[in-house]
């Protein structure tokens, strides 16, 4: 494949997970709700998922988050096509962050999916 003729949809995509509580019981819960919403779809848009990147015990306040690090390092050294998450929220809670890390995956040409606006907020 060419640079020049490829498509998103080619691409492996990745998922990121970012649970805030650092209770185990809570953030493995939390952690497996976010994982379901993002492989249903994924299943739905027939999407070839290739990496997860977790954050848990991370506020989405902040941008220092170690998983975030790598994920944004990974879309830049390898193509990506999408990015799922399950909510908008967990890439971030700051505005200002969230326009950041949208340019930084937008640069890698990294479409971001948001599980929850193509199955519903919850997962069966």
């Amino acid at each position: 494949m060419s640079d020049e003729a490829w498509s998103p949809s080619d691409l492996p995509a990745v998922s990121y997970i970012r649970v805030a509580s650092s209770e185990v019981d809570d953030a493995a819960r939390a952690a497996e709700r976010q994982r379901a919403q993002i492989a249903l779809a994924a299943e739905h848009m027939g999407l070839r998922m290739a990496e997860e990147f977790a954050d848990v015990g991370y506020s989405g306040v902040s941008m220092d988050r170690p998983g975030l690090r790598r994920l944004l390092d990974h879309v830049t050294a390898q193509r990506v096509g999408y990015c799922v998450v399950a909510t908008s929220d967990r890439l971030s809670e700051d505005p200002e962050d969230a326009a950041d890390i949208d340019e930084a995956l937008s640069d890698a040409l990294v479409a971001i999916v948001v599980a929850a606006d193509h199955i519903g907020p919850t997962a069966p």
